[in-house]
């Protein structure tokens, strides 16, 4: 992904790769080791942080997406899903490398993928966080971008994610 200069003010929405949707609440300065640092406070639902300014220009930082990125991502869920590597530890690897585009639609191939195999194979506690974790980003960003409900995105999330398992087992039984 390349990096896009974001011009913040409060009240703006962003995604962090790491930590979902978040709230622009404000700037401060802080000092740190005789240095004076301008952030950005942050606050998603579970925690707040800062941003420094320069960090804004980031890889990690997007501005949320458009609904229509969305109805992609959703017609990437419903796909067949790709299965992923028996090797735990390449597993891990594909699973980190996807995150890190910080990308709706890579993000949307890696939910459908993790749910894929949870249904084969119960995943590992950590895959299955990671799962919870993507699921819960994708749906608190389309609720902003969309201005819908959560509890609709995620059931609208949870209907692509069927259909992907229904031609999973039909190519299994094929």
């Amino acid at each position: 992904m390349k990096k896009v200069v974001l011009e913040l003010k409060e009240g703006d929405h962003i995604v962090h790769a790491t930590h979902g949707v978040g709230v622009i609440m404000g700037i401060e300065s802080k000092k740190l080791q005789d240095e004076k640092h301008v952030y950005y406070t942050v606050k998603t639902d579970k925690l707040t942080y800062w941003l420094e300014l320069v960090e804004s220009k980031s890889t990690r930082i997007r501005a949320v997406c458009a609904p229509a990125t969305f109805t992609k991502a959703l017609s990437v869920m419903r796909r067949e899903p790709k299965l992923l590597s028996n090797n735990f530890r390449t597993r891990i690897r594909t699973i980190k490398d996807e995150m890190v585009k910080c990308s709706v639609i890579a993000n949307a191939r890696l939910i459908r993928d993790l749910h894929a195999r949870n249904a084969e194979k119960n995943l590992h506690v950590n895959e299955h966080r990671t799962m919870d974790k993507l699921k819960n980003q994708f749906a608190s960003e389309w609720a902003v971008s969309a201005g819908i409900d959560k509890v609709e995105a995620v059931a609208e999330m949870e209907r692509a994610l069927s259909v992907s398992i229904e031609k999973l087992i039909a190519q299994e039984n094929v």
